[in-house]
C-alpha cells in the first residue's frame, strides 16, 4: 500500500472511534458514588472535636457531582502546601556591603617588558653534511630542515648552532632564545 492510502485508513479509523465514543451510552456501574463517610464529611453539621480545624482541612464539595470538577485555586492558596513547591528559592548568600575600592598601585612601578613566547618547535633530530650541521624541527605539523642563517615562519632566525644548543632570534621583539637539540649519534 502507498503511504497516502495508509494515512487515509488511519484517519478514518480515528474518526470512527471518536464518533463511537461520543454516541456511546453510559454503562450502569460507571457512576461515581460517594461513600457514607464522605457524605457526612461534606455536610457542615458533621464536625467534631477530633477533626482538624476548618482552616487546615480542605474544603469538601457540597454536592457529589462537584467531586470530579476541576476548580481553579486562588493565587496564594496554601491549604495543602503544594504552592510552596514552586516558590523561588535563593541559594546564594546575600551580597556583602560595598567596600571602598583599593587605591590603584603607584605609577612608579614600570610595566614588565614584553617577552617572546615559548618556542613552538619540537626537535626531531640533527645531521651533519659536508661539515655543515643542521637540525630537523617540527613546527605546526610541518617537518623542517634548518641551518644557521635560515628564517623560520618569518619570525625566527637561526643565529648559531654550537654543540647541543640551537640559538634563535625572535624578530618582533629582537630577543634571543635557545633550544636544546641533544647530542650527536
Amino acid at each position: 500500500m502507498k503511504r497516502s492510502s495508509v494515512r487515509i485508513l488511519l484517519g478514518l479509523a480515528l474518526l470512527s472511534t471518536g464518533v463511537a465514543a461520543y454516541f456511546a451510552p453510559p454503562q450502569a456501574g460507571e457512576a461515581v458514588v460517594l461513600s457514607e463517610r464522605s457524605v457526612k464529611a461534606a455536610s457542615p453539621a458533621a464536625s467534631s472535636e477530633h477533626e482538624a480545624p476548618s482552616a487546615l482541612r480542605p474544603a469538601m464539595p457540597a454536592r457529589p457531582d462537584d467531586v470530579l470538577g476541576i476548580k481553579p485555586r486562588e493565587f496564594g492558596d496554601e491549604r495543602d502546601g503544594a504552592s510552596a513547591v514552586f516558590a523561588s528559592t535563593q541559594w546564594t548568600p546575600p551580597p556583602k556591603p560595598a567596600q571602598a575600592e583599593p587605591a590603584p598601585p603607584p605609577a612608579s612601578q614600570p610595566a614588565p617588558a614584553p617577552q617572546a613566547p615559548p618556542l613552538p618547535f619540537r626537535v626531531l633530530g640533527r645531521f651533519s653534511e659536508d661539515g655543515h650541521d643542521g637540525v630537523f624541527l617540527q613546527h605546526n605539523e610541518q617537518n623542517l630542515v634548518v641551518r644557521v642563517g635560515d628564517t623560520i615562519a618569518e619570525v625566527y632566525k637561526v643565529e648559531s648552532f654550537n654543540g647541543t644548543t640551537l640559538t634563535l632570534r625572535y624578530a618582533p621583539l629582537n630577543q634571543q632564545q635557545t633550544l636544546e637539540v641533544g647530542g650527536s649519534n
